[in-house]
């Protein structure tokens, strides 16, 4: 059975008039508060540092030559991000990230 809104609203009415605290605070909804959690830790990169050094025989893995470090960070001015290494191939000097390369006789630097 339905009531019209005039029937529901005079049903109110009386419920206010007996009992006039019924309507306070008692809500039918109940609120819901969303917690923003903010993080703000920010996750870490893995970072890989190769342990090449200037003068070690190295071997590509893309082009398969063989070459000689030359310099780690800074070649005639040119700088480079952490783990390349300017390569000696052949006539030319170009830029390798260290996962693309292996060593093949490491230079001891201690003799020197």
């Amino acid at each position: 059975m339905s009531y019209s809104k005039k029937n529901l609203q005079d049903a109110k009415n009386k419920l206010r008039e007996e009992n006039p605290s019924f309507f306070r605070g008692n809500s039918s909804r109940k609120k819901q508060v969303k917690k923003i959690i903010k993080n703000t830790q920010t996750p870490r990169k893995k970072i890989v540092k190769w342990n090449y050094k200037v003068n070690d025989v190295v071997r590509s893995t893309l082009s398969e030559e063989i070459g000689l470090i030359v310099s780690d960070n800074t070649y005639f001015g040119a700088k480079v991000e952490k783990n390349y290494y300017f390569v000696l191939f052949g006539c030319k000097v170009m830029k390798y990230d260290g996962s693309y390369l292996r060593v093949i006789w490491a230079c001891n630097h201690d003799l020197y």
